[in-house]
């Protein structure tokens, strides 16, 4: 958006007008979002700024001004700062929205000069701020030039691109350069520094800009080797080995800092998830060198016309016992822990028990999905656990769950609002050490294996339409030692990330999980047996339940459940399951010039 300019201003009258093109206007300047930071230089002459340009490989949005230059960038999160002395040793001004307004685009009816309109690049490290930056600009000989940019070189810290920073800075920012000679012995490997000269805080600020650190969910993430970390145990070695040889509670301090100066994410923000050569997002694999902050990072490439692989064909027609539409069941589930948006995920709803007898491979088949996806993004609680406000914290930026051989006992109250609240992305309640209660929304794909068909408290719908039972009874004629090696190989999981991402677009152009018959059939009889009100109706028909009361139903209900010792639900359960079944409800009538509650058709 532009709005108007005074004329020969760069400011606007209150109340000035506002358009989506700056055609209209003689002087205009563009309105700055949230999100947009301009580097305001008019400290240098515009030959050395197009160097700069050229020698940090700035491919951002440019505006030419009278004294100099606007490039715009990309506001990291709880940027603050409005003017300083940068990395390359020169003063620059900072705009954005909280200190500008806008930026002039336009005088006199003259736009401005404008290059890669419309980019916005992250701001480089070369613009990161440290109050002990020295101002270089215009140095020569005798004003401390060796020891200014040895100083300089400290504070740098063995940042990516360092010695690209001092070379320009003494070609470029120093009137009149050192030697060559004198500035390999400062550009040299191994320099050491005094931790008098570079502190704590530095450091860490440092360490923040070269590994693009940040804060998501309470835990540091960052950059290492093209994907995003949050192992504290390779943290501490890449602090050590940012800083040298020091004192142990120098490297304390650097990582106490870190938790006080990251941006924070907000935990509601959708990440996508990203492979070696692209994202997923939307139900659509976007092929893209991905470098902003996901915590979902699989290293492995997506390939869409991967070579089939004998062994997992194999192994999923034993598992689907050869159904076609259960094969696709199956990876759709695995595909399902892909999915990170919570507003889609809603429609889905749903969480799998795998159950059958043990050693046919329904635990193999979570240690596979554990390879696929990665162990930092898959977690291993039970139902129970997950119930435990201490525990299920750890879903916190996990794709999947994968409880393996889950206990033999029936699935409480408690356990079912969990699992439920979860599947269906709603708020949970978690609670991390020495820390309040907090409400949480988790993405997370829930997967269970069992030996036993579980029993639960809750019998109704709910339940009904978000649990997946996935039988697996076939056994394997001979094990094989190297099976899961096997089915694990580089170009095994190549062909496990196109069979699993057909399905994950399947999911998304479909809406729902494909039905398999034998899935169905199977999860039909079993709530019938976890239910005893369906067990019962079967002998009944829609006109043996119209016009009958509630009362009279479930009094031979009753009668029943003592006639075949079986479990006795409530008369609510009752009204529920014949209200689902036969499609009717209750409703208040007249019989006899007295008003009777009875079962009705429903009157549309």
């Amino acid at each position: 958006m532009y709005v108007e300019f005074l004329p020969n201003q760069k400011h606007a009258k209150k109340g000035a007008d506002i358009s989506d093109s700056h055609d209209h206007f003689k002087d205009a300047g563009y309105i700055l979002n949230e999100n947009e930071v301009v580097v305001d230089i008019d400290s240098l002459d515009k030959e050395v700024i197009k160097k700069l340009i050229n020698t940090f490989d700035i491919k951002t949005q440019i505006v030419w001004t009278t004294r100099g230059a606007h490039l715009y960038f990309k506001r990291p999160d709880s940027f603050k700062r409005a003017k300083g002395i940068c990395a390359l040793g020169f003063e620059v001004e900072f705009k954005t929205s909280r200190n500008t307004y806008a930026v002039t685009i336009k005088q006199k009816g003259e736009l401005r000069q404008i290059e890669n309109e419309g980019i916005r690049e992250d701001l480089p490290l070369i613009f990161s701020m440290n109050k002990k930056f020295l101002n270089l600009n215009g140095y020569a000989e005798g004003d401390g030039r060796n020891q200014s940019l040895f100083t300089q070189r400290a504070m740098l810290a063995q940042c990516k691109g360092w010695k690209s920073i001092l070379r320009f800075i003494n070609y470029n920012i120093f009137s009149e350069p050192m030697k060559d000679d004198e500035l390999e012995t400062i550009l040299r490997e191994g320099v050491t520094f005094d931790s008098n000269e570079v502190t704590e805080i530095q450091m860490a600020e440092l360490i923040k800009n070269k590994y693009k650190i940040v804060q998501f969910n309470n835990a540091i993430y960052y950059r290492y080797r093209g994907d995003y970390k949050k192992d504290e145990e390779l943290l501490k070695r890449i602090i050590k080995n940012e800083c040298g040889s020091q004192k142990t509670y120098f490297y304390k301090e650097v990582r106490s800092q870190l938790d006080y100066m990251t941006d924070i994410i907000p935990g509601d923000k959708i990440h996508v998830v990203k492979f070696k050569n692209g994202i997923l997002k939307d139900g659509k694999f976007i092929e893209i060198d991905y470098v902003d902050f996901t915590p979902y990072s699989i290293p492995i490439k997506y390939n869409p016309n991967a070579k089939s692989v004998k062994e997992i064909d194999d192994y999923l027609k034993h598992l689907t016992d050869d159904d076609k539409d259960y094969r696709k069941l199956v990876l759709e589930i695995i595909a399902h822990a892909l999915i990170t948006d919570p507003e889609f995920k809603r429609l889905l709803a749903m969480f799998s028990i795998f159950v059958g007898d043990g050693g046919n491979g329904k635990g193999t088949l979570l240690t596979i999905i554990r390879r696929i996806l990665g162990a930092e993004n898959t977690s291993g609680l039970s139902i129970k656990n997950l119930a435990d406000e201490r525990y299920i914290v750890t879903l916190k930026g996990i794709l999947a769950n994968l409880g393996d051989d889950i206990q033999d006992a029936p699935i409480n109250n408690e356990q079912m609002k969990v699992l439920k609240n979860i599947s269906s992305c709603d708020f949970v309640a978690v609670r991390e050490l020495f820390k309040q209660s907090e409400n949480t929304v988790f993405t997370t794909t829930l997967i269970f294996t069992s030996n036993h068909i579980l029993k639960t408290f809750e019998k109704g719908e709910s339940y009904k339409r978000r649990v997946q039972w996935l039988p697996m009874y076939g056994k394997p004629k001979k094990k094989d030692p190297h099976f899961i090696t096997k089915l694990t190989t580089d170009d095994a999981l190549e062909y496990w990330i196109m069979i699993i991402i057909e399905a994950y677009k399947r999911l998304y152009s479909q809406g729902h999980f494909t039905k398999s018959e034998r899935v169905t059939k199977w999860n039909e009889e079993y709530h019938e047996e976890n239910n005893s009100t369906i067990q019962f109706l079967s002998g009944y028909t829609k006109q043996d339940i119209l016009g009958k009361k509630p009362p009279e139903i479930y009094t031979q209900f009753e009668t029943w459940v003592e006639e075949n010792g079986v479990h006795k639900s409530s008369a609510k359960l009752l009204k529920d399951t014949i209200c689902a079944i036969y499609d009717v409800q209750v409703k208040l009538k007249k019989i006899n010039k007295k008003p009777v509650r009875v079962y009705t058709e429903i009157e549309e």
